[in-house]
């Protein structure tokens, strides 16, 4: 049984409004190494959001954008126009423990839509954003990491791993077993990255009737401006 109560108190979206939904937890590294780009953070996501505000299968997505430093910290899944777009950073790295959790609540929580709507076509996508390597991990080791992404690639979901600055490499991403990686070397393009190469990524995943696994940043790769990072799988 999960740990995770779905009860009616928590404002998860389950109002989709088409025979499919799209699903995504973004697992956002706030550790400390991260406080030099908390408002780029921030004006990223403002940017994502407002990205999706004349996409016309808006209603079929929702959205957790949930963190880690030194403890997993989850937030609700949510309709685009809801989310969250606060953001700080302290502590350390638990990325592990982060992986094994929230590859949890979003099982619980996908478990929870098909119960709820009914609906067959669900597509999942997880990803992972990290700029340091993992440092805290209390719950769980690289071992966990690795099965947890199997398992996950395994149910048919797409997992994406984000490597922010210099200080680590997607090689990490694709150790772990991650379907698609990335770099962003240049802490610059943050903002640009989050509200445009992934926005579009999001948007070519949400319309796409299957999975983009291996594939989730190309649909996006000649689109916007990718200067400061590149793709590796």
């Amino acid at each position: 049984m999960s740990k995770y109560n779905f009860s009616s108190e928590q404002k998860n979206y389950y109002d989709f409004t088409s025979d499919r939904a799209n699903i995504f937890i973004m697992v956002i590294d706030k550790s400390g190494s991260m406080d030099i780009n908390i408002q780029g953070v921030r004006d990223g996501i403002q940017m994502f959001q407002k990205s999706f505000e004349n996409f016309s299968d808006i209603n079929t997505i929702a959205v957790s954008i949930s963190y880690f430093d030194d403890k997993f910290h989850k937030t609700d899944f949510k309709h685009i126009s809801n989310l969250d777009t606060s953001y700080s950073a302290h502590g350390w790295t638990a990325m592990y423990d982060a992986i094994v959790e929230g590859a949890e609540y979003l099982n619980a929580y996908v478990a929870e839509v098909s119960e709820r709507t009914g609906l067959e076509k669900i597509n999942v996508t997880f990803i992972v954003f990290a700029d340091g390597e993992t440092n805290s991990d209390e719950k769980a080791d690289e071992s966990d990491a690795r099965k947890t992404i199997k398992a996950l690639n395994y149910a048919g979901y797409t997992t994406v791993f984000v490597a922010f600055g210099e200080a680590i490499t997607s090689e990490i991403g694709e150790e772990l077993g991650f379907q698609s990686t990335l770099d962003v070397k240049n802490r610059n393009t943050l903002v640009n990255f989050l509200g445009v190469k992934l926005s579009q990524s999001v948007k070519e995943q949400s319309k796409s009737i299957k999975p983009l696994g291996s594939n989730f940043f190309s649909a996006a790769a000649d689109k916007g401006n990718s200067e400061g990072y590149s793709q590796t799988t």
